[in-house]
């Protein structure tokens, strides 16, 4: 039988030419250079390695989809193009000296191909960073510095260490593989929904006018007051219905008063959309606003900011916009700092203003001080404004209605929490948050003399921080509402701030096995928080909720596999439970947010290895419970039996023999996940197949390298497109 004839290669390579061997014209190079670790040169007018051409024509072809996907009416197919003129040319290489004509980054993954076959594959098959890569070749780190590109094509930015963002290679760094075979299999249809995507965005943002009658939109901006205003108080309600008046009343509106009321009704009707299943025109309301944004002055108002928040809130709850969050969070420092509102008005009796100005002053600036919290925890970056830059007084517990009284009077103990009682309450949350990063988070650990605040013995500060944030839950306002999603906001809110205290920084990089199960058990309470918002149709679709989720499922994930008394003694049900409401989470908000989508991927592979390796082993394993990890069933509504963590968790290394017998969870009624899986008591000793779980075990599994700084999934959520 004759064998298929073979295509003659007819542009061999430089160095095969020299040998007269066959080349077979592979890219980015031939077997033969591939075999001697030289490079791969064709020959001819200019030498050029064929891995420089190779990654040029991926380039060209990822650029031409970006075209396509933001710039439909750009025919590719001129002739034009073709005149454009070669600003660069690649420099002569000779075989002696071999000259780089790669950027920085190309030239780090083109060294890497020629270390080694697979770290080629890897570059032929999915996008590279090649900061990644060298972070692997660190020693074990909590904190390294990470350059994303948080758009496509766009220049690299800084994520550090409070996101979460390196966390994620410890868990997922190798499950990278499995993404890029996902991505590749998608690519296709990706890049064929570019033209329908751009089309569906051009219609949505068709500007939208008012709704025909007053009373509608007086509805739908109810619906604002009742859901965000909740955690960000940063207008007026009463003032706000005003302005829906003017609207309706009068063609002469300012541009300020017409961009809030439009504002409003497109968060709300962002929110009401996915809850009702009706295509309210939430877009449509923010193309209009934008028009009357434009003819805003920048006269560095109190309006002026609230309409920046309003901005910053739908960006957080809309994948639609463009808007650059971060930046946007700069401009509302620049114009808190402007306005004064980082000092308290009271303290200069010279300046008379109203109880009601004074109140929005200062909710206003508890509102961006929270932002900025939040997104440099997010993100890992800086915070814009220091504590003590500031008045830190908090707002008076006036309802909205009665700020317009002459005879207002802060709300009594006695009575009902009004919706600015759960906003002050989330402001000392932001307070607390703000201590976290400067202690736990900073670059820097031996800052001068003159820093604030100075810690002497950072595992004394974190068990004090403890105490303070199960304070902080015990002093919740309590409400006999058993469905009130405020109180639910603020539990959720406990449980990531005690995550960020016990996982690993740069002030405890390796926190104790006893600070690692207390994060496990914040972060299953996280999720089963999380999943009873969404079973009861709660639950606000944002960047911060799938921040939050994909965090938390990945530290639990990482405690089954690293601590072998969790992955012995943690209930299937109870897991399964909380891991499935985080992938129906991630998949409903995957609907409008990319970012979503490859966090649930990431997750699902994962989940899917750990679930079917833990019954593995439970199966092949002699049942056992250790006393660590006995908890007594969770009870509800516990938020004013807090535990004593100082006496019951010690957190460093040279604990005493006392403390270590504290440590058992039957006396800890804080109200966490049940461990114990009901057979008999054991010692601390696991059989030998338990190991499977051990400190190479993960890392066997998913191909890790050891090194327990979390970049991988992180970069996913982080790199949008």
């Amino acid at each position: 039988m004759d064998s298929p004839r073979r295509n003659r290669n007819r542009a061999a390579c430089r160095r095969c030419q020299r040998r007269k061997i066959r080349c077979d014209g592979q890219t980015p190079r031939c077997g033969s250079c591939q075999k001697a670790n030289t490079p791969c040169i064709n020959d001819g007018k200019q030498l050029v390695q064929r891995s420089y051409i190779a990654s040029m024509e991926k380039r060209i072809k990822w650029l031409e989809t970006l075209v396509k996907e933001s710039c439909p009416n750009v025919d590719l197919d001129e002739q034009s193009r073709d005149n454009l003129a070669q600003e660069e040319e690649p420099v002569l290489i000779e075989d002696h000296e071999e000259t780089s004509i790669l950027s920085p980054q190309r030239e780090l993954a083109a060294v890497e191909e020629q270390g080694s076959g697979q770290s080629t594959q890897q570059y032929q098959n999915g996008p590279h960073h090649p900061l990644r890569t060298l972070s692997r070749m660190e020693s074990r780190q909590a904190h390294e510095i990470g350059l994303v590109s948080l758009s496509p094509g766009g220049e690299p930015r800084y994520i550090g260490p409070s996101s979460g963002y390196f966390f994620a290679n410890l868990v997922f760094s190798s499950a990278g593989r499995h993404q890029k075979r996902r991505n590749a299999a998608n690519d296709s249809a990706g890049s064929l929904s570019g033209e329908s995507t751009a089309l569906a965005a051009e219609i949505l943002h068709t500007p939208a006018s008012l709704p025909p009658r007053r009373e509608i939109a007086a509805e739908l901006s109810a619906k604002y007051f009742e859901t965000i205003h909740i955690i960000y108080p940063f207008l007026h309600q009463p003032s706000h219905m005003s302005y829906i008046d003017q609207m309706y009343s009068s063609e002469d509106v300012s541009p300020i008063v017409a961009f809030q009321v439009y504002m409003v009704m497109a968060i709300a009707a962002t929110d009401l959309s996915r809850r009702s299943k009706v295509r309210l025109p939430a877009e449509g309301y923010y193309a209009t606003a934008m028009q009357h944004f434009n003819n805003m002055s920048a006269d560095g108002s109190l309006g002026g900011l609230q309409s920046l928040l309003l901005l910053m809130v739908y960006g957080f709850h809309n994948p639609s916009c463009g808007i650059n969050i971060w930046n946007l969070n700069y401009q509302c420092l620049a114009s808190l700092i402007d306005l004064g509102l980082q000092r308290d008005i009271r303290n200069t009796p010279s300046l008379k203003v109203s109880l009601l100005e004074q109140e929005m002053r200062t909710r206003v600036f508890w509102v961006v001080y929270t932002f900025d919290r939040t997104i440099g925890t997010m993100m890992g970056r800086p915070v814009g404004i220091r504590d003590e830059a500031c008045d830190l007084r908090f707002p008076m517990d006036i309802s909205d209605l009665d700020l317009m009284r002459p005879d207002a009077q802060e709300r009594a103990p006695e009575q009902p929490p009004s919706h600015i009682s759960f906003g002050i309450h989330l402001f000392k949350a932001a307070r607390l948050n703000s201590e976290i990063k400067y202690v736990m988070h900073s670059i820097s650990r031996e800052p001068p003399a003159y820093a604030y605040p100075p810690i002497r013995d950072i595992l004394v500060w974190q068990r004090e921080m403890l105490e303070r944030l199960q304070t902080w839950k015990a002093e919740t306002p309590h409400t006999d509402n058993i469905n009130n999603m405020s109180a639910k906001l603020c539990e959720i809110k406990y449980h990531e701030m005690m995550i960020l205290v016990l996982r690993p920084s740069p002030a405890i990089p390796d926190p104790s096995e006893d600070s690692s199960i207390l994060c496990f058990r914040h972060a299953m309470e996280l999720l089963e928080s999380f999943r009873e918002l969404y079973r009861d149709d709660s639950l606000q679709y944002s960047r911060l909720v799938v921040h939050s989720i994909f965090l938390g499922t990945l530290v639990v994930l990482h405690s089954i596999w690293k601590l072998p008394d969790i992955s012995t003694n943690i209930q299937i049900d109870e897991l399964s439970r909380n891991i499935t409401a985080a992938l129906n989470i991630l998949s409903s908000i995957g609907e409008y947010w990319l970012e979503a989508q490859r966090a649930r991927d990431c997750i699902d592979d994962i989940s899917g290895v750990t679930m079917r390796r833990l019954l593995k082993t439970r199966a092949s394993a002699e049942p056992t419970a250790t006393p660590r990890l006995r908890s007594r069933t969770r009870t509800t509504n516990n938020i004013q039996q807090s535990p004593n963590v100082s006496s019951q968790l010690p957190l460093g290394q040279n604990a005493t023999n006392q403390q270590q017998e504290l440590i058992d969870l039957d006396t800890n009624p804080a109200g966490f996940g049940v461990f114990n899986t009901g057979f008999p008591d054991a010692t601390l000793e696991q059989p030998d197949s338990l190991q499977l779980f051990g400190d190479s075990a993960f890392e066997e599994t998913f191909g890790f390298t050891g090194v327990p700084d979390f970049d991988g999934l992180m970069w996913e959520l982080f790199n949008l497109s």
